[in-house]
């Protein structure tokens, strides 16, 4: 995989896991009875901060590895877990097949 196409996925899985680790807070926090109102709106922009920067990080790696990311794009957050996914296999598979070659 390119250099810059290998940082900008990092940098996706790494946003992934940040608004994973904010939802599992924010479920967290509202199932207890004295939830702090603050927590849950900080949570919570946390949550979105991390969905959109995964969702840039991804469009500027599927933009660097030369795929269509204009087409690419409303399936990564359409469909976010699965085509991100189906997305990092083919470039996966796309990095391996030129290192054989």
């Amino acid at each position: 995989m390119k250099p810059l196409v290998k940082t900008a996925v990092e940098s996706a899985l790494v946003a992934l896991l940040v608004a994973g680790a904010c939802l599992w807070f924010l479920i967290s926090a509202n199932e207890s009875e004295s939830a702090n109102p603050g927590t849950i709106v900080m949570l919570a922009l946390g949550l979105a901060a991390g969905l959109i920067a995964h969702w840039t990080y991804m469009g500027l790696a599927l933009k660097r590895d030369g795929r269509a990311w204009m087409s690419w794009m409303p399936a990564v957050v359409l469909l976010f877990p699965i085509a991100t996914v189906v997305a990092l296999v083919l470039m996966s598979a796309q990095a391996e097949e030129s290192r054989a070659a």
